[in-house]
C-alpha cells in the first residue's frame, strides 16, 4: 500500500469489518473478524485488531474510526478508544461511533436521512440538513430490537417451544429449526441455546427457520415477520417525523433483511403506508464504508 490511508471498522454482533481508504476514498483493503459488541462479544478486542491488520497489511493509518453499537455510550465510547489505542498507538487518530451513524454515511456520503438498521440487533437513526440527530430503538434484545435478527430468532424459539408442548399451533418452524441444528426433538434445541455466545446457535439457526418458514406461508411464521416489520417501520416514522424528513430517504440495512427476504418486503409496505413520501432504498455500500469516511472526515476534513 502506498500513500496515506484511513480505516472504517463496523464491528457487529456476528461479524467485524474493516476498510482502509485512500484520500480518494478509494478502497484499498478489506479485512474481516468476528463479532465485537463491546457488551456481549467474548472478545471484541481479538475481532476488531483481526479485521484491522487484515485491512491494512502492515501499513500505518492516519485514522481509524470504530463504529459499534453502544458508541454514543460514555463507557462504551471509552472502551472502544482504549482498544483502537491498543491497536494503533497514540499517534493514529482515533474516534468511536454508533453504527447507525455509519450505516448512515453508508447510504448517504453526507450523512443526512434516515437509516433502519435490522441486524442482530435493530434501531432507527437520522439527521436532517440542520444537522439534528434522533434515534428510536437500539435497547438491546432483552427489552427491544424488536424485528431484528435475534428478535426474529426468539420470536421462532417460542413459536416452537408453544409447538412442542401443545401450548400453541403447528408450525413449519420448528422441523426447520430441528433440521439445521441436526436435532431429533426441541428439547435437544436448548443446550444450543443457554450458556452459550450470544447469539447462540439455536438463535440464528431460529432466523433461518422463520424465514424459510415465512416463505412457504406458514402463518405464525408469517406473522413473526410481520409483526417485526411494524415494529421496525414505527421506529423509522418515529425518527422521520421528529426531524421533518417525512418525504425524506429511509436507507435499510442490516443481516436480517438477507436471512429473511419478507422481512424487508414486509418494511417497505409498512414504511410505504406510514410515510407515504418517502424513498426506501438499501444501503448499497457496507456500513465499515461509512465509518470509513467518518475516517476521512477525521483526519483530511473531507
Amino acid at each position: 500500500m502506498t500513500g496515506p490511508l484511513v480505516v472504517g471498522i463496523d464491528a457487529g454482533g456476528s461479524k467485524t469489518r474493516a476498510f482502509a481508504v485512500d484520500r480518494e476514498g478509494g478502497v484499498i483493503g478489506r479485512g474481516a473478524g468476528g463479532g465485537a459488541n463491546l457488551l456481549s462479544s467474548p472478545d471484541p478486542a481479538g475481532s476488531i485488531g483481526a479485521a484491522l491488520a487484515e485491512s491494512l497489511a502492515g501499513a500505518i493509518p492516519v485514522a481509524v474510526v470504530l463504529s459499534c453499537s453502544g458508541g454514543d455510550r460514555p463507557a462504551d465510547r471509552e472502551r472502544g478508544r482504549a482498544i483502537l489505542t491498543q491497536l494503533v498507538g497514540p499517534a493514529v487518530r482515533i474516534d468511536v461511533t454508533h453504527d447507525a451513524i455509519a450505516a448512515l454515511y453508508a447510504g448517504n456520503p453526507m450523512g443526512c436521512g434516515v437509516v433502519l438498521i435490522a441486524g442482530t440487533g435493530s434501531i432507527a437513526f437520522g439527521r436532517n440538513d440542520e444537522g439534528e440527530e434522533q434515534r428510536a430503538g437500539g435497547w438491546g434484545y432483552l427489552i427491544g430490537d424488536e424485528g431484528s435478527g435475534v428478535w426474529l430468532g426468539l420470536e421462532g424459539l417460542r413459536a416452537a417451544a408453544h409447538h412442542a408442548d401443545g401450548r400453541g399451533a403447528a408450525t413449519a418452524i420448528t422441523a426447520h429449526l430441528l433440521r439445521d441444528l441436526g436435532v431429533a426433538t426441541f428439547m435437544d434445541v436448548i443446550p444450543q441455546l443457554y450458556g452459550k455466545p450470544h447469539p447462540a446457535p439455536a438463535i440464528v439457526a431460529a432466523v433461518w427457520a422463520v424465514g424459510r418458514a415465512a416463505a412457504e406461508a406458514d402463518a405464525i411464521a408469517v406473522s413473526i415477520v410481520q409483526r417485526g416489520a411494524h415494529a421496525l417501520a414505527r421506529a423509522a416514522s418515529t425518527v422521520a417525523t421528529g426531524l421533518r424528513m417525512t418525504e425524506g430517504p429511509v436507507y435499510l440495512a442490516g443481516g436480517a433483511f438477507e436471512s429473511v427476504p419478507s422481512l424487508e418486503r414486509a418494511v417497505r409496505g409498512e414504511l410505504l403506508r406510514m410515510l407515504p413520501g418517502a424513498a426506501v432504498e438499501p444501503v448499497r455500500e457496507e456500513p465499515a464504508m461509512g465509518a470509513a469516511r467518518l475516517a476521512m472526515r477525521l483526519a483530511w476534513g473531507a
